[in-house]
């Protein structure tokens, strides 16, 4: 059976590109995003009552990864990058049909937008829906969770540079809000592939909001050497 869907809304997230996203919804608090609704779901009725819930689950697709080819086994972060398990044990990208669930925080709604925090929603994400997290069925206290049962531990030192504390002073603003927490928080989480060996001349760089964040690692030790716009 083909199915055919309609995005509801386009996420605008904290993270520009892949490369840096948390591997889990919940593990960069720090993080936000908004979800605005697109026409004809663009009203206040479709979101009526929603505000009474602290938490939301959306349904969205991996736009980046569609194109992809999928696999039958993947190789979970989690596992070392080495040991494969099948694609649906898992929670990879790569998937017959490449969409996501992720629960995260409702902070408020204004409007037709939600405002959102905890995503893990690369920007320009398309929602195909959203629903209200409802604890007591949602939540599953004596839940089993294999190689994933407990949360990961922030493993890296994040240091900020001289010159990048500096800019830090000027580019957090009201639109890159809590932007020197999010760059730690984000980076404490090692987004380097789990088998990528320690190279101390090399340079990692993403994108934050509109801004390039580039930093060198060693072992644990994590330098943020540049922000820039």
């Amino acid at each position: 059976m083909d199915l055919k869907f309609k995005a509801v809304g386009i996420i605008r997230s904290c993270y520009g590109e892949k490369f840096g996203i948390p591997r889990q919804p919940g593990l960069v608090k720090s993080a936000t995003a908004t979800l605005e609704l697109l026409p004809p779901y663009n009203t206040e009725d479709m979101l009526r009552g929603l505000d009474e819930f602290s938490h939301v689950w959306v349904l969205f697709g991996f736009h980046q990864s569609a194109r992809e080819q999928w696999k039958a086994t993947v190789r979970p972060p989690r596992l070392g990058g080495n040991e494969r398990v099948g694609v649906f044990a898992s929670r990879s990208n790569f998937r017959p049909n490449p969409v996501g669930l992720s629960v995260v925080e409702l902070i408020k709604i204004e409007g037709t937008t939600l405002k959102l925090r905890g995503g893990d929603f690369l920007d320009g994400t398309p929602a195909l829906d959203i629903k209200p997290y409802v604890p007591y069925v949602d939540s599953i206290p004596t839940a089993k969770g294999a190689f994933a049962a407990t949360a990961p531990d922030p493993v890296n030192q994040v240091e900020i540079s001289e010159e990048a504390a500096k800019a830090l002073t000027i580019l957090e603003t009201s639109e890159r809000p809590a932007l020197r927490q999010l760059i730690c928080d984000m980076l404490a989480y090692n987004p380097r592939p789990a088998y990528q060996a320690d190279d101390a001349d090399r340079i990692y760089g993403t994108r934050l909001f509109d801004l390039e964040v580039r930093w060198k690692q060693t072992g644990n030790q994590v330098t943020v050497i540049e922000v820039t716009s």
